[in-house]
């Protein structure tokens, strides 16, 4: 499996990354345990009838515990974020994705946004130097343990959070762009693990459905977001259907074929 691949180039600079901050017990590592998960969570799933926790608790005979762990260790963490650390640790797992992908690839991965900051934070290079892809990161290593009740979506199905204003946002920049505009969900949770990603159309649709629906969630202020500006401070949050997305291996097949198409 490629994530697990990724996980084992990437363990040793976590370990180092994170040695004076608490992680999860099993973050940023994977075992028979996470296969299951990721077998009965994702693999053989539907987005139309989604597994409920409960069902899969009788499935999965570790998950009862973690659970209880997971509840234990993540709910009095949400309320922290600290935006200077947040910026940190988001480079960290960007550079890491990009370092794999151009090893995967055998082309050039590296940042889009250093002219601006609207732009995607990645793109794939085609050999002429034009871009093939580009490609948004989105590390989510705290489920939304209450998100039952909270949205009435499944924690490990409905925690990767986007903020609702800064997509809007960025959705309209990417339609002046030429190249395809993908958004990378890395998913560290106690039991689903993996690379899944949605294109920017994906998720264009899924605002729209949200937007008519009501379907933003408004979070509570924290005590980073007093360090921001009142423009940076994004309280309204979005979550794309997991089982909609595509895993990791999918995602290198079509960065691949994008390459071909465009020529050597």
């Amino acid at each position: 499996m490629l994530y697990q691949e990724l996980l084992d180039v990437c363990h040793a600079r976590f370990a180092d990354f994170f040695r004076n901050n608490p992680i999860f017990s099993n973050q940023f590592s994977w075992s028979g345990y996470n296969d299951e998960c990721y077998r009965l969570m994702y693999s053989q799933n539907r987005a139309d009838s989604i597994a409920p926790v409960s069902e899969l608790k009788k499935q999965i005979p570790e998950l009862e515990e973690l659970c209880s762990e997971c509840r234990s260790f993540f709910i009095p963490a949400r309320n922290q974020s600290l935006p200077r650390y947040d910026v940190i640790m988001g480079n960290q797992f960007e550079g890491v994705l990009m370092e794999f992908l151009m090893h995967k690839l055998c082309a050039p991965v590296c940042r889009a946004d250093e002219e601006d900051l609207h732009m995607p934070d990645c793109q794939v290079l085609k050999p002429d130097g034009t871009t093939a892809a580009y490609f948004e990161v989105k590390f989510h290593g705290a489920p939304f343990v209450c998100a039952w009740q909270k949205t009435g979506r499944h924690c490990y199905e409905g925690s990767a959070t986007l903020d609702y204003k800064k997509i809007k946002n960025q959705l309209e920049i990417i339609e002046r762009l030429e190249a395809p505009v993908f958004y990378v969900h890395w998913i560290e949770y106690p039991c689903l693990k993996g690379i899944f990603y949605e294109t920017s159309k994906q998720l264009k649709q899924y605002v729209a459905v949200a937007e008519q629906n009501e379907q933003m969630f408004e979070r509570k202020k924290r005590r980073g977001d007093e360090m921001k500006s009142e423009e940076a401070v994004y309280l309204k949050k979005i979550y794309p259907p997991l089982l909609k997305m595509k895993d990791f291996e999918s995602f290198v097949e079509e960065i691949s074929a994008l390459l071909k198409s465009n020529g050597e």
